[in-house]
């Protein structure tokens, strides 16, 4: 009776034994684990990898010798110049009352430089921006209307760009959003590879009363080698040169 007591103490004594170095192994594995979640980062974090994207460069090169990267047309920044452009013949103008909506108006800006509205007639536009021209209008209604509240939009701009030479479709290019010389070239067709010339690309702009030429590098833009786009400004003219074979 003895010896069977003593026996099944020391089997119980190894199951406790090993009991103990299981639970010790099993809480080793989870420290582990919860250092690990603790410093693994999540799916969302591993994902998400910051792209820098290159903007289309076209390198420019004023006539007289001096060159420039583009500053002297705009940066790489969409000029002032297309999200405040100025009122000009042909343009089209939509004004909209908050209040007396039957007086509604979409107007064209005459060659003389004017519109026509009702109740107050004849009005200026040419040479002012939208705002100018809603806080002028807003004033003369002061006069004839209790609520002057009215808005002015542009529904169709009749600036525009010339695309001449080596190119599929040379012709006139409305300017409906701000364009490159290398936009223009693609609204046109794109260069006749056949006979264009991209490295000699000039610019013909009317400045101060002066027409300034610009040359352009847009070979080196097609390559990816120049990365601030060269903006055009409304009645420029881009010219695409012929290559010149010496036979």
């Amino acid at each position: 009776m003895k010896m069977l007591k003593k026996c099944f103490s020391r089997r119980f004594s190894s199951v406790l034994s090993v009991a103990g170095l299981l639970m010790i192994c099993m809480l080793g594995v989870l420290i582990l684990s919860m250092v690990g979640c603790a410093t693994r980062p999540s799916d969302q974090q591993a994902a998400f990898i910051p792209v820098q994207v290159a903007p289309v460069h076209e390198t420019a090169q004023v006539s007289g010798g001096s060159s420039t990267n583009g500053a002297l047309a705009g940066t790489g920044l969409v000029p002032k110049a297309f999200t405040l452009a100025k009122l000009q013949e042909g343009d089209v103008i939509r004004v909209t009352f908050e209040v007396e909506t039957n007086l509604n108006t979409v107007a064209k800006v005459q060659l003389d430089g004017t519109i026509v509205m009702p109740l107050i007639g004849t009005v200026k536009a040419v040479g002012k921006t939208p705002p100018e021209l809603q806080a002028e209008l807003m004033q003369a209604y002061e006069r004839v209307l209790k609520v002057n509240q009215l808005t002015v939009g542009v529904v169709s701009s009749s600036a525009s760009v010339y695309v001449s030479g080596a190119v599929l479709r040379p012709g006139r290019i409305p300017m409906e959003r701000p364009l490159t010389a290398l936009d223009a070239i693609m609204e046109a067709g794109g260069f006749d590879f056949t006979r264009a010339k991209p490295s000699a690309v000039t610019v013909l702009r009317i400045e101060n009363g002066t027409q300034v030429t610009y040359r352009l590098n847009l070979k080196k833009a097609l390559e990816g080698k120049d990365t601030t786009p060269f903006y055009l400004k409304p009645f420029d003219i881009v010219h695409v040169p012929e290559k010149v074979f010496n036979f």
